[in-house]
């Protein structure tokens, strides 16, 4: 009974989390800030928990960080949001620092019995810090971060079956090509 229960919260808590972390950046995609930062918030909460549950650490660490994230993208938000755009030298030691953070990361979680895909998890939840910053710093590249991130992600989610999460990735994914390419626009 126990584990039908826990079962049906879980499927409950993913279908909440999704709903909110699509809404955000259907939002995101349209302009809508900082009214997207509510979605964010809420569906952030969730996925932290949602993760806890599943044992995927970092990824709910993460889901901690987007909760201040979404606070922080709700009161900073100001009348001139303007997207900019970085050259690769300034990427570089965003990348680098990632690739330092994700080894370190990922050997702390592979210490622990409980953590599944440690690598994988670390790899994700590294790379969407900078990828949540860029965001928020309104960098344009941010959107190819995404785009490497979310198809990781996939795996991630997949492995732990959370399909609808899973799915939720794919539906990422698009998104951010979408927001990298104006030529395109399925969600903008």
């Amino acid at each position: 009974m126990r584990l039908i229960h826990r079962g049906s919260t879980d499927a409950t808590l993913e279908i909440a989390a999704v709903g909110f972390s699509i809404a955000f950046t259907l939002l995101y995609l349209r302009g809508a800030v900082p009214v997207c930062y509510v979605a964010a918030f809420f569906g952030s909460v969730l996925f932290a928990i949602l993760c806890w549950r599943k044992h995927i650490f970092a990824e709910s660490a993460l889901h901690v960080f987007y909760v201040g994230m979404a606070v922080y993208g709700l009161l900073a938000t100001g009348d001139d949001w303007r997207i900019v755009s970085w050259p690769l030298a300034e990427h570089l030691p965003w990348l680098l620092t990632g690739a330092v953070a994700t080894a370190a990361v990922g050997y702390l979680l592979s210490q622990n019995p409980l953590a599944h895909t440690p690598w994988l998890d670390a790899f994700t939840t590294v790379f969407s810090l900078i990828a949540t910053w860029l965001m928020l710093a309104y960098v344009h590249e941010n959107w190819l971060y995404w785009m490497v991130i979310d198809s990781a992600a996939v795996a991630l989610y997949a492995l732990r079956r959370l399909y609808l999460s899973a799915a939720l990735f794919v539906l990422y994914l698009a998104m951010a090509v979408d927001g990298y390419f104006p030529q395109i626009s399925w969600f903008s």
